[in-house]
């Protein structure tokens, strides 16, 4: 007979504890590889010039994006940066960061919030790995609002000045005008025209426009004198000039049509001559910054999408 150890209960329930704290080596092992806790990430480097993070449920975005205004943005990109794991916030997952990258004197970093994609929803505690960026503000230090006061003073937006909202709605006014004076003059015209094209008549026939016989109008209507030149009629007795020309543009239509080309033309190159600008960044040494750089630091908290 063989008999079978039991083991004391206060040792089953200490195996108990232990197997529901800590599950087995499998169940841990489901979460997939590419998914990871930012609590343990402890650096990101990320880098610009249009490099994309890597996505799984939603669309890849840049590894750098600068949201400053454009006109800041548009002094200095930055290649790389490298971001420090600072400790947790409010949750344990909720991460500080610390940020620095290489920047020119007139520039400073701002906030720089690190954004992660969640791995199963934006709620996830597990991000993807890879999925991470940093959108950064750049600033303007105090040798930089000396230097783009023109900047400093707008806060980098990109905002009409008077004249040119001026000169816009000047030229507003003048399309206005001169769509009136086109329609009206058509609308003058059509009414001034005849129904039809008429043939001068001679009398000599008809006697003044008694009964004489007309062989296409019948009686009473004045004939045709057979013996008239054929048309086109010369001088002022068969002149029509005025009921049969066509609507024309008179002088001021003329004038305010070509003003309003002449505005149109001229803003549509300034608009070119912007936009060519805006793509190609500052064209002139006063807009750009020196070539001296020096280690900037930023600091930003955790978001997922």
């Amino acid at each position: 007979m063989h008999l079978t150890p039991s083991l004391p209960p206060s040792l089953l329930l200490l195996l108990w504890t232990s197997l529901s704290l800590h599950p087995p080596a499998a169940a841990a092992a489901a979460k997939p590889q590419n998914a990871i806790l930012l609590s343990d990430v402890q650096s990101l480097t990320l880098r610009g010039g249009g490099a994309q993070t890597k996505h799984r449920r939603v669309s890849a975005v840049p590894q750098l994006r600068c949201v400053s205004p454009p006109a800041i943005c548009r002094l200095h990109e930055i290649d790389v940066m490298r971001c420090a794991n600072q400790g947790s916030g409010y949750d344990a997952q909720d991460i500080q960061w610390s940020c620095t990258a290489s920047l020119p004197p007139e520039l400073k970093l701002g906030s720089t919030d690190v954004l992660c994609e969640g791995y199963s929803s934006p709620d996830d505690p597990y991000v993807l790995k890879g999925s991470c960026g940093v959108e950064y503000r750049l600033l303007l230090t105090d040798t930089g609002e000396a230097k783009f006061p023109d900047i400093a003073k707008t806060g980098g937006a990109e905002k009409k000045t008077m004249s040119e909202k001026i000169a816009a709605a000047l030229f507003g006014v003048v399309f206005a005008l001169v769509c009136m004076i086109m329609i009206y003059s058509a609308c003058v015209n059509a009414r001034n025209a005849p129904n039809a094209p008429r043939r001068p008549r001679d009398n000599r026939w008809g006697g003044g426009g008694g009964g004489g016989f007309d062989p296409g109008f019948g009686p009473g209507g004045g004939g045709d004198d057979w013996n008239d030149p054929p048309p086109p009629y010369p001088g002022p007795k068969y002149s029509s000039t005025t009921g049969n020309q066509g609507w024309r543009p008179g002088f001021w239509t003329g004038a305010a049509t070509g003003a309003a080309a002449g505005y149109a033309a001229g803003n549509r190159r300034s608009g070119q001559s912007s936009s060519y600008e805006s793509r190609a960044g500052p064209s002139s040494s006063s807009q750009s910054t020196s070539s001296a750089r020096y280690e900037g630091t930023g600091f930003g908290s955790t978001s997922r999408r």
